[in-house]
Formats: C-alpha cells, sequence, structure tokens
C-alpha cells in the first residue's frame, strides 16, 4: 500500500514553499556587495554625523553607552543602506543590458 509521503520528491507548490531558489540578478547584487564589503565599514566611521543626528531626538536613554550603541546601529544602518544603493547602481545596468537588451540613454549609440 502506497503512502501520500512515500515519494520524498517535492511538487511544484511543496518546492515554491519550502526551497528558495535565488535568480541570476540577486546572485549577483551578492556577490558584489560581499566583495565590496569594506566600503561599508569605512562609512561606519564617515556616517558619524548622520547616525548622530538619525538619533538626536530619541528620549529616554538613561546613559550615555546605551546612546553610543544607538549611534553605532545608526551608523550600520546608513552604511548598509549606501552599499545597497551602490550595489544596485553597479549591478543593475549591466543586467538589464545583458537581460533584455536596454542601454543607458549616456551610452547609446546615434
Amino acid at each position: 500500500m502506497a503512502f501520500r509521503d512515500d515519494d520524498p520528491t517535492l511538487n511544484p507548490l511543496q518546492d515554491a514553499l519550502l526551497n528558495y531558489h535565488s535568480t541570476d540578478l540577486e546572485d549577483a547584487l551578492i556577490t558584489w556587495s560581499k566583495e565590496h564589503w569594506p566600503m561599508a565599514a569605512r562609512a561606519m566611521i564617515y556616517n558619524k554625523k548622520e547616525g548622530d543626528d538619525l538619533i538626536s531626538g530619541v528620549q529616554g536613554l538613561r546613559d550615555e553607552q546605551a546612546r553610543h550603541a544607538l549611534s553605532i546601529a545608526a551608523r550600520l544602518s546608513v552604511s548598509q543602506r549606501e552599499l545597497t544603493m551602490r550595489t544596485i547602481a553597479a549591478v543593475l545596468p549591466g543586467w538589464l543590458e545583458e537581460r533584455y537588451g536596454l542601454t543607458p540613454k549616456d551610452e547609446q549609440k546615434g
């Protein structure tokens, strides 16, 4: 007697729900950001003012250590945002051109 659970092969719905299949664009974005992660690390130093501005209105911090930890978290967030934007700007134009034949206006001939 065969049971529904005897065959370990996932049907398409099970595969979609249980497994993750990244796209070539996502793989390219992840690869570029991993290769350029020092950019985000350096940005944490340069983003001190922006991080401090982000938390300037925060109420209820009991001590300077809490404010410092929050400032570092804000700088990390800003640095990650900048790395993400740079990653998209570096990868997406080439991917669009390769995938769909789209060329930025400033690179078009004619």
